[in-house]
């Protein structure tokens, strides 16, 4: 696994200590990207203390007000959480870190999603991600606290780095993965689309639209085809008379 293609974002994260907590976690286990999402503690100073020796990290921190425009890079996004949702894709930790190793290789960008000490991921943040990744725990105190959870899914991205010889390149060489933010864009305007067709219910669109979306996350569509796909629902907008982001009535 190319660590320096990993991210680690924290989602509404409370406490300065485990953001600290985190930051010595992702020291340990080489891991150097770290983006907070909405923070609900700027109390940075005393995080920096608790990081100790991975308090450099904190330099090099970015903040970004949503969870959407923190993942937007990332062509494999994994959202962390010690449940099982039934409803959409979901790996083991340790099978998770086998693709996200493929990922990192090809040239893709790994982002892990963690949420904040109270809740963890709603549905909603899952939704901002392409793969739930389950991290398991005794039945009896299934919820882990955040940095641990940063720890174990960042101590398994280590391990799987150290492995002897990476794998060759693909002939010819992978193209790019699509990057969230530009699945986003095509899932807003695919909804608008079927809008615009009488073909979903307006009630309740999302009944049909998430099934659509979960098709389009399995496919795993390259940078390129997913450009394409846009390109294609804004001729079909324009073919109907609307122009992408108008709305209908």
């Amino acid at each position: 696994m190319d660590l320096t293609r990993v991210t680690v974002v924290l989602d509404k994260v409370r406490h300065p200590d485990n953001l600290g907590s985190t930051l010595r976690a992702m020291k340990n286990c080489g891991l150097t990207r770290l983006v907070l999402s909405d923070p609900r503690t700027r109390d940075f100073e005393r995080a920096k203390v608790m990081g100790l020796d991975g308090s450099e990290l904190l330099e090099r921190m970015v903040v970004v007000p949503t969870l959407s425009e923190a993942v937007a890079h990332g062509t494999l996004v994994a959202g962390t959480t010690s449940r099982r949702p039934q409803d959409r894709p979901t790996q083991w930790l340790r099978e998770f870190v086998e693709e996200a190793s493929r990922e990192s290789d090809a040239a893709g960008e790994v982002v892990l999603v963690f949420g904040n000490e109270q809740r963890g991921l709603s549905d909603e943040e899952l939704d901002a991600c392409h793969v739930v990744v389950n991290i398991p725990a005794a039945p009896a105190k299934e919820s882990i606290n955040l940095a641990q959870a940063v720890m174990l899914v960042a101590h398994e991205c280590y391990v799987a780095s150290m492995s002897a010889g990476a794998p060759p390149p693909r002939q010819p060489p992978p193209e790019p993965a699509a990057r969230a933010g530009t699945l986003q864009a095509l899932h807003e305007r695919m909804r608008q689309v079927l809008l615009e067709a009488d073909f979903l219910n307006r009630q309740n669109p999302e009944a049909i639209l998430t099934e659509v979306r979960r098709t389009l996350e399995r496919a795993r569509l390259s940078q390129r085809e997913a450009e394409l796909w846009l390109t294609a629902f804004k001729h079909l907008l324009r073919a109907m008379g609307r122009e992408p982001g108008a709305r209908g009535s």
